[in-house]
């Protein structure tokens, strides 16, 4: 009788002793949980970004979850052996729970399948997205990148590879379970019906996702605008694009929208693109002086390009102004916001110094009677002076003075117009100067030019020393060849900005030759 009495004790004290210990276990496991992030933090001087960091805390305290499991597990067991009756209990829990996960729970082609199946196959899909999505970003980080694809086409090559190997490995895993594909077309016949009609906006953003990504009419880093959202193009997802506006907030806009709505893309193949700013300005206004003004906010902004020029259109004569529009060429849309700004505070500074008047919406109404006008005039020159008439504007006075102004006029460019002989004259002669073009033998191929100059030097001579745009430049070089002044070596093209040779007359040797011979 005291021999089990002092049996139970020493059982009870070892199991008190036991789930200390697997209580102190998973308290050091915990601490180790917390300190663990930090240390890693000092270990690299703060270089982990908070994202990063408060992603390897969750990975860490996955990985201490088993363990701490795995403690309480052997310690209830161990406790659980100590005693005749909790062993007992044990066991039968036990041998339930592995009846309720063994027993068949249905039969599918001759094969029985238990809740454990049941509970495998989803684990099993789960490790293969897993393993896939692990896979493919490999292949995007480590191969499609050196290749030096386009991310759009990296981005579209990774998608379609993931959704192949996961339905590859779909199939391989459903049959590897004994499941035969053809046996559930019942079931994906259910499930197409499901998806047409209560998932056909999710199916419907999945195909436009995969559209998108083949034809690239947008990619990461563009900068377009979908309905009121105007943003950077940060991720394509398989249903979602995120957008990253300019107040940096991240939009996700459903992928069928960039298909089924009109889409402004600033950034699409070239950046460069054009703004209008409208401005109204009242009837009288100089409008050379407007112009001038305009131009003159344009060309001094550093974020205007100078090619294209900038340039003033007369719109329309409104109700109440004149209605003038700059354009202006930019080659980053991003700010196009702070730009116009920009220009509309050096407008309104050239427009005060200038001394034009922007109107208001205004309407004036005059009412005329004839008996009324001398009874009022008899009044007022009975009981008022003529000094308060002139201040209450009753009495004619002289116009103050006009303010001078300096003459404003419109030939202020040099564009692609009739140059005269002596500009033609002039022009050549500054091509041809030690400054000037280089004037030197080409060769293309086999054949030897002597005397020749590029198209594409040629324009850009004139934009760096001329100060024209490059179509300026292309204008005045084909009117040097119209006039016989430059050709194309073989006489097969006009003026291009491209890599074809040119030469003067004078410097044609066939010329020469003819002349001499003459």
């Amino acid at each position: 009788m005291f021999g089990k009495m002092d049996n139970l004790l020493q059982a009870s004290l070892v199991s008190l002793l036991v789930l200390a210990g697997a209580g102190a276990v998973h308290w050091a496991l915990r601490r180790v949980g917390r300190r663990l992030p930090l240390l890693l933090r000092r270990r690299f001087g703060g270089s982990i970004e908070s994202s990063t960091a408060m992603r390897w805390v969750a990975v860490i305290e996955a990985a201490l979850l088993l363990p701490k499991i795995a403690v309480w597990l052997g310690a209830v067991a161990y406790v659980s052996d100590q005693f005749a009756l909790l062993q007992m209990a044990r066991q039968m829990f036990v041998h339930m729970v592995a009846m309720s996960l063994t027993s068949p729970l249905f039969t599918l082609n001759e094969r029985g399948y238990s809740a454990l199946d049941v509970l495998e196959l989803p684990a099993v899909l789960a490790g293969l997205w897993v393993a896939v999505s692990g896979l493919t970003r490999v292949l995007k980080t480590n191969i499609l990148r050196a290749t030096g694809m386009e991310p759009g086409v990296q981005d579209a090559v990774t998608l379609l590879t993931r959704c192949a190997l996961t339905f590859i490995g779909a199939i391989v895993i459903l049959q590897v379970w004994h499941i035969d594909v053809s046996s559930l077309t019942f079931v994906v016949s259910v499930l197409g019906v499901g998806i047409g009609f209560g998932l056909q906006n999710i199916a419907n953003n999945f195909v436009s996702g995969l559209v998108v990504s083949l034809e690239r009419p947008i990619q990461p880093g563009d900068f377009v605008k979908v309905d009121d959202w105007m943003g950077t193009v940060e991720h394509i997802g398989p249903r979602n694009t995120e957008i990253r506006t300019l107040d940096n907030v991240s939009i996700l806009i459903p992928n069928s929208r960039f298909l089924e709505s009109e889409v402004v893309n600033w950034t699409h193949r070239d950046p460069v693109s054009r703004l209008h700013v409208p401005l109204s300005v009242a009837y009288g206004s100089d409008i050379a002086r407007v112009r001038a003004a305009l131009l003159e906010a344009a060309r001094d902004h550093p974020d205007v390009l100078k090619d294209p020029r900038p340039s003033v259109e007369f719109r329309v004569f409104g109700e109440s102004a004149l209605d003038f529009d700059l354009l202006i060429w930019t080659g980053d849309p991003r700010i196009q916001e702070r730009l116009v700004s920009d220009l509309n505070y050096r407008i309104e500074a050239n427009l005060r110094r200038y001394q034009i008047q922007v109107p208001f919406p205004q309407r004036d109404l005059h009412l005329r009677s004839p008996q009324l006008e001398q009874v009022l005039g008899a009044v007022s020159r009975r009981y008022f002076t003529e000094a308060e008439l002139a201040a209450n504007g009753q009495v004619a006075t002289a116009e103050p003075p006009a303010v001078p102004r300096e003459p404003v006029g419109f030939e202020d460019e040099r564009g692609p117009r009739s140059w005269t002989d002596t500009e033609i004259d002039a022009l050549v002669t500054r091509m041809r100067s030690t400054e000037g073009i280089p004037i030197v033998d080409r060769r293309h191929l086999l054949t030897v030019y002597p005397r020749c100059f590029v198209g594409r030097e040629v324009v850009d001579w004139m934009t760096r020393a001329e100060g024209l745009t490059r179509a300026e430049a292309v204008a005045v070089g084909q009117l040097l060849v119209d006039r016989g002044i430059v050709h194309h070596v073989l006489d097969e093209h006009g003026f291009k900005d491209g890599s074809f040779f040119y030469r003067f007359r004078a410097d044609d040797p066939t010329a020469s030759q003819s002349s001499a011979a003459a």
